[in-house]
């Protein structure tokens, strides 16, 4: 399985406050991040601070280029609502970042290393219009989501929104990989996105 580590929490635009009123906000916020962890098997969801200490701090991490040992930035774990460029420069100086435009193209986690020919299998399917859909559009899922259990097909329909690609992250990734950095520029795409929408 993989962790995945949600970001600091954050002031978003416009001060909005959360339901008790605070500024500072994170995914809990506006995500069950409990009931998704618990449903989602090889899946575990870890705060940024719990990942620092378990990982970081305890001499885990190693530079991409060196191989050397590298802690976090003063040993600091706590980064909520702090300038985060340095926070930022240390994962990736840990971490394989890859950049990938989230309009384009569909970022898909296989639930096992033999399922990802089955995922590029389904887009194809979707793509040459195989059961005489036509290409999915966005505007055929507003007031009509498919069910999240629903067949995996049909969730990968309204997931594209128009997008023709996935990208992967496939067995070859998962296991040269210790650390993934997803990166979005933070003056191309917004942080409080739907995760399904590129997932």
């Amino acid at each position: 399985g993989r962790t995945l580590v949600v970001p600091p929490k954050r002031q978003i635009a416009h001060g909005m406050p959360d339901i008790h009123g605070s500024k500072i906000i994170s995914f809990d916020d506006f995500y069950d991040i409990k009931a998704i962890n618990a449903k989602q098997n090889g899946l575990n969801i870890i705060s940024m601070e719990d990942f620092l200490e378990r990982e970081s701090v305890s001499g885990n991490l190693k530079s991409m280029t060196t191989g050397e040992v590298v802690y976090p930035p003063n040993n600091q774990v706590d980064w909520n609502n702090q300038r985060l460029e340095p926070l930022l420069s240390y994962i990736s100086s840990i971490s394989r970042t890859f950049n990938w435009n989230p309009r384009e193209c569909v970022l898909a986690f296989s639930a096992k290393g033999t399922d990802d020919q089955h995922l590029f299998s389904m887009m194809a399917d979707v793509l040459i219009e195989k059961d005489g859909r036509p290409f999915p559009d966005y505007s055929e899922f507003q007031g009509k989501p498919v069910n999240v259990d629903g067949p995996t097909q049909e969730r990968l329909r309204e997931v594209l929104a128009g997008r023709r690609k996935i990208c992967m992250y496939d067995s070859k990734m998962h296991a040269a990989n210790d650390v993934v950095h997803f990166k979005a520029e933070e003056n191309e795409e917004r942080l409080i996105l739907p995760f399904y929408a590129f997932m």
